[in-house]
């Protein structure tokens, strides 16, 4: 693959992530590969280039072996390992970590609910309303949320989440690992009055 090459495939893959992240979407390599293909950037068959001499066009193995070089290495773009155990892309100046990993586990409610309520607990520190998963980027259902919820109580590896009302009804729901229950029950109580005060 020539130079020329390799810079017509690293602009179009990087437009592919960006454009993806525009419109709040995660990457994976399989996703680029079948963009470029359907933009023609390479040829699928071995050989990809004119007998004539004219200039060659990269070969599906070609673009493939160096996508993942030109991915890891941009300097817009970030990437962790996913849920799916592929590794996702996305562009920070367009997709947050923390958004792009909300995505990521939008997937799966119980590690979503239960990794944001840590988060929270854990660095800023403060519980979360339990209408907070209803909202974007979450979108769960109030039945999602109980089921959920309902998991958790059951399952060992979830026993530090655990929730706290305010005197208003509000349910907030916090992480035992990183707040303590009068800490986080002020906390709520404090956030509710901030939210009927403003």
């Amino acid at each position: 693959m020539t130079g020329e090459d390799k810079a017509r495939l690293t602009q179009a893959a990087v437009e592919v992530v960006l454009q993806a992240s525009r419109e709040g979407r995660l990457t994976t390599e399989d996703d680029v590969f079948q963009a470029l293909v359907a933009e023609g950037l390479f040829h699928p068959a071995e050989g990809g280039g004119d007998s004539d001499g004219a200039r060659r066009t990269p070969t599906e193995e070609e673009a493939a072996a160096a996508l993942a070089g030109i991915l890891a290495g941009h300097p817009w773009l970030a990437s962790f390992e996913g849920l799916s155990g592929q590794r996702v892309y996305h562009s920070p100046d367009l997709l947050s970590l923390t958004y792009a990993r909300i995505l990521d586990r939008k997937g799966s409610p119980l590690l979503l609910m239960a990794e944001e309520i840590r988060a929270n607990s854990r660095d800023y520190p403060r519980p979360v309303p339990v209408e907070l998963f209803e909202a974007p980027p979450f979108d769960l259902t109030p039945a999602e949320i109980e089921h959920t919820l309902g998991i958790m109580a059951a399952d060992p590896q979830y026993q530090d989440i655990s929730f706290t009302p305010t005197s208003t009804g509000a349910v907030y729901l916090f992480s035992t690992l990183h707040l303590e229950r009068g800490y986080a029950q002020f906390l709520a109580q404090r956030a509710e009055s901030l939210a009927m005060n403003p």
